[in-house]
């Protein structure tokens, strides 16, 4: 279910990338729409301007025809008309694109129109001979010519509407998914302010429940002091020494939570060296580090981590010291990973090879309260460990076998701007 979960909160950005995609798509395809529809323009005026031409030269030639009939003189530019004639017409029919605004019949019109000048008119133009005869022929290629003219400016306005009908719709759709866009950007701020709620919500228990716990012990102790006083008699040196503990310990947690503050983005970042330095120094150069130079310069929060590193390394001395193994070891481990689509994640791996815990005992480990240690654990715990990085961003995993030991796995996400920083010295072993 939490995988689950999880997936589904990238299902509102996963929309937008799609709805931008899509978008981008859209124009890109418009201003491809818009192209074609300038080169059908171009095209169309071409042929429209071809047609013209024919249709120009045809009444220029019927007119000399007709005075040169009249006056019995042969007009001289009467045969270099009917030739730009013929060349127009064959300039049209070669055109790559013409077949987009004519029919078949139309290209049998003009390649009739073609043979008809070539084999009947200019012998007859040239020979000064059967100038009725060529007249007919001539009504007839402007008849053939206007069948042509009017195909050509039909398709012409066809493809046009067509391409101007598909720019328009894929403009619509454009302004479709940037509004898609605008909502799935809302939702996406619903989203991250419900997820800003739960983390707080989360983060508020998991305060209550790791305070409860750091106090139970000291509470507990104080209450049994109290309880012991008795009128007139001096209390116990024991007891007050075991209150006064209890009370310094009380005010030293308090200080330790009011410096966490739980807020959803650590107040302070520290190199991980020197909370390995700590470390080091609180538990007496006992724990082997398994850390590289690159992990150790990554920054992360402080005192969170100091915290938890520290209850993980007393948990494993623990259960170190109670299995009774002549070569006993707790390892801190740590080491840099990149996964898509996580980033750069810090890996913390606590390792021991003592008692270890049964498959019964590691499903209580997280739960509030719980405790191997009876009435003499005193610290975080498991579960306020696991809850802490779970504030944090990050991941908590145990996995122990009985007799053979235990590792706490924690994954915790770097941040790219403040990943890691330069400045750290080996830690001492």
């Amino acid at each position: 279910m939490k995988a689950l979960r999880r997936w589904l909160d990238f299902v509102p950005y996963l929309g937008l990338a799609v709805a931008i995609l899509l978008g981008s798509w859209s124009f890109m395809r418009s201003e491809h729409y818009r192209e074609e529809t300038d080169i059908l323009l171009m095209q169309s005026y071409e042929v429209q301007w071809r047609g013209s031409q024919i249709r120009e030269r045809l009444a220029n030639i019927v007119g000399l025809l007709r005075l040169s009939m009249a006056t019995g003189d042969r007009e001289p530019q009467l045969a270099q008309e009917v030739g730009l004639l013929q060349f127009n017409m064959v300039a049209l029919r070669n055109l790559q694109y013409i077949d987009h605004f004519l029919d078949p019949q139309d290209f049998a019109r003009i390649d009739r129109s073609i043979q008809t000048i070539r084999t009947r008119i200019l012998p007859n133009i040239s020979a000064t001979a059967n100038d009725q005869e060529s007249l007919a022929l001539l009504t007839d290629i402007q008849q053939d010519m206007f069948q042509v003219s009017g195909t050509t400016g039909a398709h012409s306005r066809t493809l046009n509407e067509t391409a101007h009908i598909a720019e328009n719709a894929l403009r619509n759709v454009a302004i479709f998914v940037l509004a898609l866009s605008a909502v799935i950007v809302v939702g996406v701020i619903i989203h991250q302010q419900s997820m800003m709620a739960r983390r707080k919500d989360q983060q508020i228990r998991s305060f209550s429940s790791l305070f409860a716990h750091m106090t139970r012990s000291r509470v507990a102790a104080l209450a049994l002091f109290i309880r012991g006083l008795r009128d007139g008699e001096a209390p116990d040196p024991e007891m007050v020494a075991a209150a006064a503990r209890a009370a310094a310990e009380l005010d030293s947690i308090n200080n330790g939570l009011v410096k966490i503050g739980y807020s959803a983005k650590p107040t302070r970042n520290v190199a991980l060296q020197s909370i390995l330095d700590a470390l080091s120094q609180d538990h007496g150069g006992r724990i082997q580090f398994d850390v590289p130079e690159e992990a150790r310069t990554a920054l992360v929060a402080s005192p969170q981590f100091h915290l938890i590193l520290d209850e993980l390394i007393r948990n494993a001395e623990h259960a170190v010291a109670a299995a009774g193994k002549p070569e006993s070891r707790v390892i801190l481990r740590a080491r840099l990973t990149r996964r898509f689509p996580f980033g750069r994640r810090l890996a913390l791996e606590v390792i021991d090879n003592g008692l270890g815990m049964s498959r019964a005992v590691r499903a209580k480990a997280a739960e509030p309260f719980f405790s191997m240690r009876a009435g003499s654990h005193v610290g975080l715990g498991l579960t306020g460990c696991a809850e802490m990085v779970k504030a944090l961003g990050g991941r908590f995993r145990i996995d122990s076998a009985e007799g053979r030991g235990t590792s706490v796995r924690i994954l915790y996400p770097l941040r790219r701007e403040t990943g890691t920083t330069g400045q750290a010295g080996p830690a001492s072993a």
